[in-house]
């Protein structure tokens, strides 16, 4: 109970840091925003084509099995595109956010300009993390309970070591698997036994995202009363808003703590606002970890 209330305090304290300075780059904001409306264009683009397929293959080939392998190409590549829309404005958000960290005063283009120059990287590391993607799922659809706990297990072990592979790639210009193994190497020098200190942040926006459950009860609690049926859609219609924000701020958010936590580990500056103490507990690396050399790309 102590560690989660010390986690608890942690997150609040990264999420205010890094809400201030989202405070100072509203633009940043805009980042997640046109990277969540790419991604509901694909996924609308993708729904039409899967049901085009579908009555093409039963209706006019009546061909099931040529089906079956259309849909998985088609899943595969709607893996890719959706993966590699994230990493890249990941990518764009994480640069204007080390820029901003370092003093700097960025703007939206130099973002872009960023992940441009590892276009090709972010393709091959989306191509990868789709191939990843499709294996967890195969795995938990075909093995049952157990291939549902093997799945989550995988799935979070990979999360935790590609956390620094969108700022290896774009700083580091390494490979797919190279970003893994240095995005690994990063996180169990600068985190070791005090990992779970970094979900702090996702528990406050996580506990914040609940309070949405509420105003739908409450909506539809007022809407029996009442009999009006459009008070129940209105507070739908508001709590899917308010989730939609909340995400979008908890993106930026967690951009900017990716950029210090990075820029942390591969040169010892602790950026503005987050204070060295909270990196001596949670992060602290400084005692034994090399920084890479200087013969690395600068950023």
């Amino acid at each position: 109970m102590v560690g989660f209330f010390e986690r608890m305090s942690r997150g609040w304290y990264l999420t205010k840091v890094s809400l201030k300075i989202l405070r100072e780059e509203k633009q940043l904001l805009l980042l997640p925003v046109v990277s969540g409306i790419t991604l509901g264009l694909v996924v609308l683009s993708f729904v039409i084509g899967l049901v085009g397929l579908m009555f093409w293959t039963k209706v006019v080939t009546s061909q099931g099995s040529l089906g079956t392998v259309l849909m998985i190409i088609l899943g595969f590549l709607f893996y890719v595109v959706t993966y590699f829309i994230g990493i890249y404005f990941n990518a764009a958000l994480v640069h204007c956010a080390t820029i901003k960290l370092q003093g700097g005063k960025p703007t939206l283009g130099d973002g872009f300009r960023k992940a441009n120059e590892s276009l090709k990287l972010i393709f091959m590391w989306a191509v990868v993390a789709a191939t990843i993607g499709m294996i967890i799922r195969a795995i938990q659809e075909r093995l049952g309970i157990l291939g549902k706990i093997i799945g989550v297990i995988a799935g979070i072990a990979w999360s935790i070591a590609i956390y620094f592979a969108v700022p290896v790639i774009i700083y580091e210009r390494l490979g797919p698997w190279a970003a893994v193994k240095r995005s690994t190497q990063i996180m169990r020098a600068t985190w070791g036994e005090s990992l779970a200190g970094n979900f702090g942040m996702g528990i406050i926006f996580g506990l914040l995202a609940l309070l949405g459950i509420p105003l739908i009860i409450a909506g539809i609690y007022i809407g029996a009363v009442t009999g009006n049926f459009w008070v129940i859609v209105g507070f739908v219609i508001g709590t899917i808003v308010y989730w939609l924000t909340l995400a979008v701020f908890a993106a930026a958010a967690e951009g900017i703590l990716l950029a210090a936590l990075y820029r942390y580990a591969v040169s010892g500056q602790v950026s503005p606002g987050f204070g060295q103490a909270m990196y001596t507990n949670p992060w602290a690396a400084a005692a034994y970890y090399q920084p890479p050399p200087p013969t690395r790309p600068a950023y």
